[in-house]
């Protein structure tokens, strides 16, 4: 019995243990990316957008450049396969392709502003501050610190059934962005040549 009993002490020991790690960890990723994002004024770097579209059983495939201005603009300029520009201010989102640009005001474009909103408590390094409806989850893999974003507010305006985030173990910087559609679709955006205040 003093054996059995040692045996279920021990193993909740553990498992108390192994909350407390988890909690502190996941404390740490936070307070490490929030004090590292405040360092960033800008930030540049090349990308690649997958884009799997269910319907066609297809993908298609884009790259371009990525670049951000702490409290001007975010902007994906694409390259490939057809050259635009999607610039993100405060208020509104524009397209620019060579003939014309189109601007979207973020008061009448709720699932744009969605995306707009996590894109910059993203790069800002205030996750833990997105409003109550968003479910933040934190998980230790392999090759990265795993954040992933769910709007319990299920809605027409939101697209997105789930958007996770991949920041690279030794600097914090985001590699990997993958956006999982409510029409099934799944948008894979990878970061690369990164270069941030140059």
């Amino acid at each position: 019995m003093t054996n059995l009993y040692r045996t279920i002490s021990l193993l909740l020991l553990f498992t108390f243990l192994s909350y407390v790690y988890a909690d502190s960890r996941e404390d740490l990723f936070y307070s490490e990316l929030s004090r590292r994002s405040s360092e960033v004024t800008t930030l540049k770097s090349s990308f690649t957008q997958t884009k799997h579209v269910k319907l066609l059983n297809t993908k298609v495939v884009s790259k371009g450049k990525f670049q951000y201005k702490k409290g001007v603009d975010t902007r994906f300029d694409y390259a490939s396969p057809k050259v635009m520009s999607i610039i993100m201010t405060n208020s509104n989102l524009s397209i620019s392709t060579p003939t014309k640009t189109t601007t979207y005001d973020f008061a009448k474009q709720r699932s744009l502003a969605e995306l707009a909103v996590i894109m910059e408590a993203c790069v800002s390094g205030k996750l833990r501050e997105l409003p109550a409806k968003y479910k933040v989850t934190y998980r230790l893999a392999p090759d990265f610190h795993v954040i992933t974003i769910t709007n319990l507010k299920r809605g027409a305006d939101n697209p997105y059934t789930m958007i996770e985030l991949h920041f690279c173990l030794e600097d914090y910087s985001l590699r990997e962005l993958i956006l999982y559609e409510r029409s099934e679709d799944t948008t894979f955006y990878s970061f690369n040549n990164i270069v941030t205040n140059g």
